[in-house]
């Protein structure tokens, strides 16, 4: 991961460089997950899930938002079957307070975030745990 903590780097350096480091926010996701256990052919089918990271000058770092499941086994509470696990968190979880940060209004949330009324209030990570400057 050497490359990839270098490229980071030499993107926040140039960032701060141009005194703008406080307004930016990059988040990598994974647009699909893959199953624990392997398929026929040794591989791993897509599944469900996946994992985001975000870094900034604005984002509090070092913090695990969301659950991970205590048992990984097909007889746990949150698995298909064949090492598929429903997700504890929504990626809209994660991206309402990422776009209240970039100061979407609350009107404009149910089009960034359109599956938000599926979840209660309480599913949603509240801006200011993920971000110092909101």
């Amino acid at each position: 991961f050497e490359d990839v903590d270098n490229s980071f780097k030499a993107f926040a350096d140039e960032m701060k460089a141009k005194g703008v480091w406080d307004g930016v926010t990059v988040i990598e996701t994974s647009d699909f997950a893959r199953t624990l256990a392997p398929n026929t052919g040794r591989g791993s089918d897509h599944a469900w899930g996946g994992n985001y990271m975000m870094f900034g000058g604005g984002v509090k770092g070092g913090k695990i938002v969301g659950t991970y499941p205590d048992n990984l086994t097909d007889d746990g509470p949150r698995s298909l079957g064949r090492g598929r696990m429903i997700p504890t968190t929504s990626w809209d979880a994660v991206f309402l307070p990422l776009a209240e940060w970039a100061g979407a209004t609350t009107d404009d949330l149910a089009d960034i975030c359109p599956n938000m009324d599926n979840f209660p209030a309480s599913h949603f990570t509240d801006a200011t745990t993920l971000f110092e400057i909101i």
